[in-house]
């Protein structure tokens, strides 16, 4: 649900409310002697029920006052060039912007920064994580700003009461940025917060404040439904700070696949498994398999010793190790037995395409993808404004079932497959789409 401000308190009231009334239905249930026992029970944890209401008190109060000190920091992020509008919150007087990726991917460079009050001012984009969705931008024009302070995410607490702020459906003078109040519900799960705050379309990019009024992250993505939500966490911001200040910007927000775990380790091939053999069916450019030396059409036979006698037996030894661990891989190449040391990267450092041999121009897709689809295909979660795939005529909720003739049967095998196309070529995708009985067919030219 949206809240008002003034509505927020009687919010968290009614929950604890609805509670005591679900139990007092449990005791009708029961029988006279289990509702003495209750009662007794009740009335020797009373003063630990008089803690409990004032322990209610407490957090109304922390919240009535974290919401008017720093509403006027939570900000509506517009861009000047593109038809794009999130939501962002500065995090210093010199008008320093938290955001997400996506946001700042879809605005453009020229911004104009929205305050709650109405006030508009100059902005622009500065850089961006976007395989994490994290990106920063800035106020321009001089001036003090009002701020919020940045906590660490590390410490939040699976179900920490947290608030959610931001402007859904884009900047509206009738209404404040509404106020958003629910919990942790996943620490760190697939590198993202997850909380059960309603977001909406224009919300990307808010904060997410802890009950010290403290911004712990920046909202990303609706997950399966409107009550999960997952929000950039406020380490990643920091781990990043620097290059994004700078104006840097890396990573693959146009094929970031929302929900995969950034950290997971990769080995960069995609194979088939028949009578018994694992063969290599693509080792992907700048992947740890081909700086190793794995060709396509080598048969697996063992990874770090262990016998590969299917698929599942390389993708478990791969997910149980970590990023810069080194495996042994064992391929029959033609008649002949050999083997190759591979070190492994993370999934962020694959699709960012970090530790390449060589530079290359990568072009942005501009769709975001849903890993946590299990319906076979890659499922397309969003679609930017303006990018290739816009222009192609891709749609949020298609499915991506065929590239170029491959068969797609998750998110990482387009994002993989995706990646080595080249500026200028031409790529084919046979896309599952709501109520058309046959595959739709659209062309994505790179330029």
């Amino acid at each position: 649900m949206i809240y008002s401000n003034e509505d927020l308190i009687l919010v968290i009231r009614y929950k604890t409310d609805r509670l005591v009334i679900t139990l007092i239905k449990m005791i009708t249930m029961k029988s006279i002697c289990l509702l003495l026992i209750s009662i007794s029970f009740l009335f020797i944890k009373g003063t630990e029920a008089s803690g409990s209401v004032e322990k209610l008190k407490e957090r109304e109060k922390k919240v009535k006052k974290i919401v008017s000190e720093l509403m006027p920091t939570v900000v509506a992020v517009v861009g000047n060039d593109q038809p794009a509008t999130g939501s962002g919150v500065i995090i210093n007087e010199d008008g320093l912007i938290m955001t997400a990726g996506h946001v700042t991917e879809a605005a453009g460079k020229e911004l104009t920064i929205i305050f709650p009050d109405g006030r508009s001012v100059k902005g622009e984009s500065l850089g961006a994580n976007r395989t994490r969705d994290a990106g920063l931008a800035r106020i321009t024009e001089e001036g003090k700003w009002p701020f919020a302070p940045i906590g660490n995410s590390d410490e939040a607490k699976l179900g920490e009461w947290l608030i959610a702020m931001g402007h859904p459906g884009g900047y509206d003078l009738n209404r404040s940025p509404p106020i958003r109040l629910g919990r942790l519900i996943s620490t760190g799960s697939m590198g993202m917060l997850r909380t059960d705050c309603t977001l909406v379309g224009g919300d990307s990019g808010g904060p997410l404040f802890n009950l010290d009024g403290e911004v712990i992250g920046i909202h990303s993505s609706i997950g399966g439904s409107l009550a999960e939500n997952r929000h950039v966490p406020s380490s990643v911001f920091k781990a990043g700070w620097e290059r994004m200040v700078g104006g840097e910007i890396w990573g693959s927000l146009g094929m970031m696949a929302a929900g995969v775990n950034p950290d997971r380790p990769m080995l960069g091939v995609r194979m088939n498994e028949n009578e018994g053999k694992v063969t290599v069916d693509k080792v992907f450019p700048n992947s740890p398999a081909r700086r190793a030396g794995i060709m396509d059409g080598d048969v697996i036979l063992k990874i770090d010793g262990m016998p590969a006698e299917q698929m599942s037996d390389v993708i478990n030894q791969v997910s149980s190790s970590k990023a810069g661990d080194q495996l042994e891989v064992e391929v029959l190449r033609g008649d002949m037995n050999q083997s190759f040391t591979v070190k492994l990267v993370s999934w962020e450092d694959l699709a960012s395409g970090i530790g390449k041999e060589e530079e290359k121009i990568r072009p942005q897709l501009g769709i975001i993808l849903d890993a946590e689809y299990e319906g076979g295909g890659a499922k397309v979660y969003e679609v930017i404004n303006g990018s290739i795939a816009d222009i192609a005529g891709v749609l949020a909720g298609d499915v991506v079932m065929i590239v170029d003739g491959d068969d797609i049967s998750n998110a990482d095998e387009m994002v993989l497959k995706i990646k080595g196309t080249k500026l200028g070529a031409k790529i084919n995708f046979s896309i599952r789409r709501d109520r058309v009985e046959e595959l739709v067919k659209a062309e994505l030219i790179f330029e």
